[in-house]
């Protein structure tokens, strides 16, 4: 299988190129390889019978090197009156053949149809220094020239380091025109340059004169080196997201990425690359790349996330894989994540298709032969179970779909938002029961509550054991797990569950069995706009557990305007029961330091009482506040004791639940801390 890097939408192509002219200095052919590099893509494209016209030779050997090989017919062009002379002086009486002339590309004085192959080898990077209208014009000229002296069927071979207004001008250009469109990957032009060189990959672009016929589709095809698979791409833009992901990936494996070339989602702050089929839009492979920078018992190695445990704080954090890595005893590991619409069907056909690609991600000083050790979980050869339930798609959350997913022998049904597909936006836990006619049918385990940082918010329903009556307020249905676990287990609690997306309540109710009854209703309506229409409505508990759309900013959880004065503001009155015994529970999930500060600040000028507990291996957080003057733990004092509030809150829902582990307090006594 032709695996193609995925162009990532953030690799920053100024600095890339950038940082290609600093290198480069003087040395400017050097990058494009010697004739030696390019002979496979050369032979194969150039037939000995060619009328050949190179243009922009200078005084490269080029010419000389085809011609001694046996391409005899063959004009080169240049505009320097030295080069053309010194040339000619060194060539014309050992190679009577090769002829020299001083031209310009742009005015080229040959009849219409003189040649079967235009050569160019550096000479459009050359001239084509920007993208202003004054270059585009004269590399028009160029190309018009080149059309005029090709013959039907003839072939412009050039050789680029294919900047990003190159690629975009040479790709529209012979588009427009129908000529079919082909780029490989020059990896021979690689293969001497020192790790940190190999940052900017060569490319050969073989452009075949053809007649524009309508009603029949471009051909444009790529190809990662000479003698690789070519994949047949459908559009120009197509074509251009292929050469930017390898170019990509040739940063990544110069090692220069991580530094320099992304501005990645801080949740994935390992280098990541994205493989796609030559079949399929999306990618099949999602590598991250792990380097700890330190002396381990094992250099280098693979390891293969199962199918459907992508999602785990171990496998999508960047402090996860880091743990990940160190546990491995690996110093650089390359974990894959297997992607979903795709059939893997054991591990060793995973290691087959991607043991090319992570050798060029190995540490330079890796001996060739090394055996790459493939690591997994389970060690059988299996790679996973993810069987998909469901697909939709709604106005407010977008694409979603629901899946069955193996962890460790036992069933596990999760909701995944596509626009966050390595994030698991609610779980339940699926067991095998025998009806009353004795047949074994799966259904979900209500007990149960598969997410860690739900039980912490849970635990916030411990503040208020002493009423009667704990009315409870929870923004954000996703799969209903919580709202049916606080039904289930807490007869005390009547639930008002306000749920934006209409299609994610439909799934909840069909997929994880989630029924309204007396003491749990669920009501459509947009968060914000239903806690400024309730006026004078009080909850002894208003917990908040939505996620966020908007990946531009540092916090996926929740939306951003949900923290905002006014929204809290609202809150804090919603929360104003006859005692002040409200309590105010929010899930944050915030990777930007200023931004988490932010919000603190908002919610401290309106509660007197703020408690952060942060969820371990999980990237979320719980905040506790309130406004009591009962509550303990001083405002200042950022350690929590066991008589604190919070602690007893906790210690009386474990003791409700007959179960001292749900909640773990030793654990909660160590992270919990007044803010």
């Amino acid at each position: 299988m032709n695996l193609l890097p995925k162009d990532h939408e953030q690799f920053r192509q100024s600095d890339y190129w950038d940082g290609f002219f600093q290198k480069r200095g003087g040395r400017a052919f050097e990058w494009y390889g010697e004739y030696t590099e390019l002979c496979g893509i050369l032979h194969k494209y150039i037939k000995l019978k060619d009328d050949i016209l190179v243009v922009g030779c200078g005084n490269s050997t080029l010419s000389a090197d085809l011609y001694n090989v046996g391409y005899q017919s063959m004009v080169s062009i240049d505009l320097s009156d030295v080069a053309i002379r010194q040339m000619n002086q060194v060539h014309g009486l050992e190679r009577p053949g090769l002829s020299f002339v001083k031209m310009d590309v742009t005015d080229l004085a040959f009849e219409e149809n003189r040649f079967s192959c235009v050569l160019d080898k550096g000479t459009l990077d050359a001239m084509m220094t920007n993208n202003d209208a004054e270059v585009q014009t004269t590399i028009d000229k160029m190309f018009s020239e080149i059309e005029r002296v090709l013959r039907l069927g003839g072939r412009y071979i050039c050789i680029s380091l294919l900047q990003p207004h190159i690629l975009d001008f040479i790709t529209q250009w012979f588009s427009q025109r129908g000529w079919p469109l082909r780029i490989l990957r020059c990896q021979e032009a690689d293969a001497n340059k020192s790790p940190q060189d190999r940052l900017f990959p060569v490319f050969a672009i073989v452009a075949t004169k053809f007649r524009k016929m309508p009603n029949i589709p471009q051909v444009l095809e790529m190809a990662l080196s000479s003698e690789g698979q070519t994949t047949r791409l459908k559009t120009v833009q197509d074509l251009i997201r292929s050469v930017r992901g390898v170019q990509q990936f040739a940063a990544v494996r110069a090692g220069a990425a991580k530094k320099r070339l992304f501005q990645g989602d801080a949740r994935h702050e390992d280098v990541s690359l994205d493989l796609q089929s030559p079949d399929s839009d999306v990618p099949k492979y999602s590598l991250f790349i792990v380097d700890r920078d330190q002396a381990s018992p094992l250099k280098f190695a693979v390891f293969i996330v199962p199918q459907g445990r992508e999602p785990e704080w171990l496998f999508s954090t960047s402090k996860g894989r880091s743990q990940l890595a160190e546990s491995a005893g690996v110093a650089k590991l390359i974990v894959v994540h297997l992607q979903r619409t795709h059939t893997f069907t054991n591990l060793q056909a995973v290691q087959e298709e991607l043991s090319g690609i992570v050798m060029d991600l190995a540490p330079p000083d890796l001996p060739h032969n090394t055996q790459v050790p493939f690591l997994s979980l389970g060690g059988d050869g299996a790679v996973g179970s993810r069987s998909e339930r469901c697909r939709g798609k709604s106005k407010f959350s977008g694409e979603f779909v629901v899946e069955d997913v193996e962890v460790n022998g036992e069933l596990f049904r999760r909701l995944i938002f596509m626009n966050n597909p390595n994030l698991t936006q609610s779980e339940a836990k699926i067991v095998s029961v025998k009806s009353k006619n004795k047949k074994v049918k799966k259904v979900v385990d209500h007990s149960y509550l598969a997410c860690a940082h739900h039980s912490y918010m849970v635990g916030a329903l411990g503040y208020n054991f002493s009423q009667p009556e704990i009315k409870v307020l929870l923004v954000g249905l996703g799969g209903g797990a919580l709202a049916t676990f606080i039904k289930n287990n807490f007869p005390k609690v009547t639930l008002d569950v306000v749920e934006i997306d209409p299609a994610i309540s439909r799934v909840a109710s069909e997929q994880f069995d989630f029924k309204e009854d007396e003491r749990t209703k669920v009501i459509i309506a947009d968060g914000i706009e239903f806690l400024n229409t309730i006026k004078t409505e009080t909850y002894d508990v208003i917990m908040l557990d939505v996620d966020s759309k908007d990946s531009s900013i540092g916090m996926s959880c929740p939306p951003k305007p949900f923290v905002e004065a006014e929204t809290i503001r609202q809150i804090q009155h919603h929360c104003l029961t006859k005692d002040q015994q409200g309590v105010f529970v929010l899930n944050l999930v915030c990777r930007d330091p200023s931004l988490r500060q932010e919000v603190i600040a908002t919610l401290k000028s309106q509660f007197t009482h703020v408690v952060s507990c942060p969820i371990p291996e999980e990237v979320n957080e719980i905040l506790y506040c309130s406004s009591s003057s009962q509550r303990e733990g001083n405002v200042g004092v950022p350690s929590i004791t066991s008589s604190h509030a919070s602690i007893k809150a906790m210690r009386r829902v474990n003791e409700t639940l007959r179960n001292e582990d749900f909640l773990d307090l030793a654990q909660s006594l160590k992270v919990m801390k007044v803010v």
